[in-house]
């Protein structure tokens, strides 16, 4: 993310990574419509816009700069490499199912948070193989915004399909699919996923279709 010498996307001053603390010194009243990312609608190329502030904020050596809070989310720095214990810095577990084999399914695992965040992992076989495995997230009280920089990001260590280092998710997005209308949704394709994100009355509900 760049951060500039001013309220204004023109000289930058740096670069921060994903998953680095800033302290927020003003929130400005400059601001508008930030392009999260470009997609395809019939044959026009849109912007999927999210209204954005002019923040200034403090990070390193106790520099100071301004950055758009599109990509600034509220929660703690990732230190794990699994998103149920990410949960567990946010919120403890209150409720944790592990089912075993049955007619629908190899095996599922659900975790319920305190804060209300449900995750689940469903295995849909073949049992004992690598195959088809749906995860499902609830997350009250996030926007479609957050959840998009959380799940886009999460990840440190990426890989393609033949194994190799990528910078960056968005580097194999697939078609970004969307419905602006309520509920909101977005959907995409990341080598093996399948991912949709909708909105809810009280948040957004993800799932992650992924076929190995």
């Amino acid at each position: 993310m760049p951060v500039y010498n001013e309220p204004s996307a023109r000289t930058v001053l740096d670069t921060l990574s994903y998953g680095t603390e800033v302290n927020i010194i003003e929130v400005r009243p400059e601001g508008g419509a930030h392009p999260l990312f470009t997609y395809q609608s019939d044959t026009v190329a849109k912007a999927y816009t999210h209204p954005s502030k002019w923040v200034l904020i403090e990070f390193g050596n106790r520099q100071r700069g301004y950055v758009l809070n599109t990509y600034l989310l509220g929660f703690p720095t990732n230190l794990t490499a699994r998103m149920i214990d990410y949960f567990s810095q946010l919120s403890a577990i209150v409720e944790e199912r592990n089912e075993n084999k049955t007619e629908r399914f190899c095996s599922r695992n659900s975790y319920t948070y305190k804060n209300g965040i449900r995750y689940t992992y469903t295995d849909l076989g073949p049992c004992e193989a690598c195959g088809h495995g749906v995860t499902e997230i609830s997350l009250p009280g996030w926007t479609l915004q957050q959840a998009f920089v959380f799940i886009t990001n999460f990840d440190t260590e990426l890989w393609n399909m033949d194994g190799k280092s990528i910078g960056s998710y968005l580097e194999l997005v697939g078609a970004i699919e969307v419905k602006e209308s309520y509920p909101g949704q977005l959907q995409w394709e990341h080598i093996h996923d399948l991912v949709t994100l909708t909105e809810t009355e009280d948040g957004v509900e993800v799932q992650i279709d992924t076929i190995l």
